[in-house]
């Protein structure tokens, strides 16, 4: 025990009051990012500039693995705002609102709400204010741009449902400054919220749920001006070696290539810094309303995103690290500064995180850990993280189950419980996963490891999968 406090001393890590102390509420300021993958100067991407995001990271903890538990918005997002697995809940598809799925559920920002905060959020946290829980907010607020390019570019890719646009990737330069964009209208509005409810003396929790660097990329010209078009180079690729065919499929598969993989990357990085600069926005209103002291501070993507690689996989919903791998980042009260976890985790394991941080029991049914004791350096490693995805077999028309389990050094993944092919990647050698090693001898004990940890987890409720809309037969809509 001496041990463990001294570990604690030395990481700054703040000790909860002793019994009968008086303790104020410890404010949660929850930042959702749609899409955003790794590329983060924090996360070593040296051409992206995020100094804002950098900054929250050097104060806080970043976790290196983090994953989330299904590749798409609203599976994700109904997983970690309910603390649990897709498996449980059977949200599979765009279309199934949290609250329809799990009608008993606490989710997140309810939870707290019931202990007496005020709870709101702007942007989008559920996955669209359609979809949103009404008793988890005193008040929610996700409207549609005021930006007329900004609606423009939007309308351009969604105005006509499912027939809208030929799906590539595209980006568009704003001449505005930014201020009118969903995104610019609801970091102000969570401005103004913690202004208000911190000189009120109530604790808040508050969530900002930015859209960017979700497509289209649209961002003003500034931050393009960041990313000159010679700089951006993406890297040579490994062959692709043994990877099933069903594994190289995302929600934009069966449209064409970008015209230039360069220009498409820029948009994407462009957008990045966008929402860099609305972070750095809500860092420098914790500084000057000093609520560093009792507030912590969340920073997520819901998925990752493909850039190319994989021989030309764009966006989300696929098994490997490009898709299922995100940022994650703590900082502010009670949790240690400068710190960099390596172990996998999850995105399940934010809910019980802030519930311990809050010092309130979590409520029965959460599937997450939390990640104190790994925060702290009292744990080193602990369970395999996992996440889940359909894909979508054209030739027999029928949804295909992938499975798949990470661990510190390489992923395993099964389809259709492996009769549709299993992958085997191995971290050391092969970091992108290129190299399907499933029939490597030498490392058949760590297959088995990984068959092991899939047979440990659920079995998947039954539910509608998800499909991506190019690949499906005239007539049929994706979901």
């Amino acid at each position: 025990m001496f041990r463990i406090l001294v570990l604690l001393l030395l990481t700054g890590f703040t000790a909860w009051p002793a019994a009968g102390a008086a303790a104020a509420p410890t404010n949660v300021l929850f930042i959702v990012v749609d899409d955003l993958n790794p590329s983060l100067g924090c996360y070593g991407n040296r051409v992206v500039q995020s100094p804002n995001i950098d900054r929250l990271a050097a104060r806080g903890v970043r976790f290196d693995r983090a994953y989330c538990q299904y590749p798409l918005c609203n599976p994700s997002r109904v997983s970690f705002l309910s603390g649990r697995r897709p498996e449980t809940s059977g949200v599979y598809i765009l279309a199934t609102p949290a609250r329809t799925a799990l009608p008993e559920a606490v989710m997140l920002p309810q939870f707290f709400r019931e202990r007496g905060y005020f709870s709101a959020g702007a942007g989008k946290v559920f996955h669209n204010a359609k979809g949103s829980d009404t008793a988890s907010w005193d008040w929610y607020e996700d409207g549609p741009t005021d930006d007329a390019e900004e609606k423009a570019a939007i309308e351009s890719r969604y105005g006509a449902g499912d027939s809208a646009g030929d799906g590539r990737p595209a980006s568009h330069v704003l001449s505005s400054d930014g201020a009118r964009t969903r995104d610019g209208r609801n970091v102000r509005t969570i401005l103004r919220l913690m202004e208000e409810k911190s000189r009120a003396g109530k604790p808040f929790f508050l969530a900002a749920g930015f859209h960017k660097p979700h497509l289209p990329w649209t961002a003003p010209q500034r931050f393009f001006d960041l990313y000159p078009k010679e700089g951006i180079a993406p890297a040579p690729e490994p062959a692709l070696r043994d990877v099933p065919a069903i594994a190289l499929q995302t929600e934009l598969s069966g449209f064409g290539q970008p015209e230039s993989r360069a220009a498409a990357i820029r948009g994407y990085y462009a957008c990045i810094s966008f929402t860099d600069s609305h972070v750095g926005m809500l860092l420098d209103q914790l500084d000057r309303l000093d609520l560093w002291k009792n507030t912590v501070v969340v920073l997520l993507g819901d998925n990752g995103f493909h850039l190319g690689d994989h021989g030309g996989l764009w966006a989300k919903l696929s098994a490997f690290d490009a898709s299922t791998r995100v940022p994650l980042i703590m900082a502010g009260a009670g949790v240690p500064a400068g710190r960099v976890v390596s172990a996998p985790v999850e995105l399940l394991d934010v809910y019980p995180t802030l519930a311990e941080l809050a010092r309130a029991p979590a409520p029965a049914g959460l599937e997450g850990q939390s990640l104190i004791s790994l925060m702290t350096g009292v744990a080193k490693e602990r369970r395999p993280a996992g996440s889940m995805v359909f894909h979508y077999d054209v030739a027999r028309r029928t949804d295909v189950l992938s499975r798949t389990v990470i661990a510190a050094n390489w992923r395993y993944t099964e389809w259709d419980g492996g009769a549709a092919g299993r992958e085997f990647y191995l971290r050391s050698d092969d970091p992108g996963e290129y190299r399907n090693r499933i029939g490597d001898e030498t490392v058949a004990p760590l297959v088995q490891d990984g068959v092991a940890a899939l047979r440990a987890g659920k079995t998947p409720k039954p539910g509608p999968a998800n499909r991506p809309r190019a690949l499906l037969p005239s007539g049929e809509k994706s979901r």
